[in-house]
């Protein structure tokens, strides 16, 4: 079989004398049989292009699971805040409570005057006993800080969102309450200027920051139990006393005498007011009837006296009317109480004589 060229083998790349499958025909004709063969070059070459394209995938998926690949990471770093928790840049403090920290759990908030700028790392429980102090480790997010910072070069924080060294001996920390239904507690840390400073020193290889006891904390120390008992006792001593002093057969007696007096009455009502009770309802009745008659009038006096009815409208001419009588009798009085003569002479001769 002649080989193939190489032009073809250029044009058709997959195709290769060791793979092409070669098909065998018999075939007789006239007396004797000759073995043909031939070799599957079109069929071979279609099935391998094809398979070709299968084991190469399809490019525009491929880019486009790249690029969803990236955008997912993107929004990973962004939603940790940057790999914080990684970041050698964040500043870790050890915090002493000397009370229970049941709800601050690690992961919970760490504020500045209620602003988020951390989170609990860690506790070390050190020390046996169960009044002993709970050091607390928090960290200080410096990315969280500068989302928030004003440059300012006397404040809490440096340019790279640090606790200046300075600041720290004034700062406290308090364990706060973030719900009262689930109980969950979190690490609010103050400046205050005034408070006495805090030496800040190393616990487990970390900086110390001063803290102070909760609002509940020091409410249930304000508590004097021996001095509540006491008061608790008294209370119950005097009550046992009024209720000794109580007769109570008297009291059983008055009961029983305001009850008679009350039954009393209201058979008395009963008897006495019954008998009316046809004739209150006739009388209501009548009543009624009466009451609809003057709402009926009621309402024709308001539109007798309506400003659309004619009885308003003739009701108003003869008002003008009278008014301009009156008006006429006021000029007549006027001028005879100035000349009472001009009621036989007429209005001309007494104007004459006033001249």
């Amino acid at each position: 079989m002649p080989r193939p060229r190489e032009s073809w083998h250029r044009d058709h790349p997959v195709i290769c004398l060791r793979r092409a499958r070669r098909r065998f025909v018999v075939s007789s004709a006239g007396k004797g049989r000759k073995l043909h063969y031939r070799v599957a070059t079109a069929t071979t070459s279609k099935h391998n292009e094809n398979e070709l394209m299968r084991r190469k995938g399809n490019p525009a998926l491929v880019g486009a699971f790249v690029v969803v690949a990236a955008l997912v990471l993107m929004g990973f770093v962004v939603f940790t805040g940057g790999f914080a928790g990684w970041s050698e840049k964040n500043e870790r403090f050890i915090l002493t409570f000397d009370e229970n920290v049941y709800g601050l759990k690690k992961g919970s908030h760490v504020t500045l005057n209620g602003v988020q700028i951390g989170r609990v790392e860690r506790f070390f429980l050190g020390q046996a006993g169960g009044k002993s102090p709970v050091p607390v480790l928090i960290e200080i997010d410096h990315k969280l800080v500068n989302q928030h910072m004003v440059s300012d070069p006397g404040g809490l924080f440096d340019e790279e969102g640090r606790f200046n060294p300075e600041m720290i001996p004034g700062l406290r920390g308090q364990v706060q309450t973030e719900s009262y239904v689930t109980g969950i507690l979190y690490v609010n840390l103050e400046f205050d200027a005034e408070l006495p400073p805090h030496e800040p020193i190393k616990l487990y290889g970390y900086p110390e920051i001063g803290t102070r006891v909760s609002g509940l904390k020091e409410f249930t120390d304000s508590l004097d139990p021996q001095h509540l008992g006491r008061q608790v006792n008294k209370l119950l001593t005097t009550a046992n006393a009024r209720l000794e002093e109580l007769d109570v057969a008297v009291i059983r007696d008055s009961f029983e005498s305001i009850a008679k007096d009350f039954k009393r009455f209201i058979d008395t009502f009963t008897k006495q007011f019954a008998p009316l009770g046809p004739k209150i309802g006739e009388t209501s009745e009548q009543l009624r009837s009466t009451l609809e008659k003057l709402g009926g009038f009621v309402d024709g006096l308001n539109e007798t006296f309506s400003s659309s009815s004619d009885f308003r409208f003739e009701l108003d001419d003869t008002l003008r009317q009278v008014s301009t009588a009156m008006k006429a009798l006021r000029s007549l009085a006027e001028l005879l109480e100035r000349n009472p003569q001009s009621i036989i002479r007429g209005k001309g001769g007494s104007e004459g004589q006033d001249r």
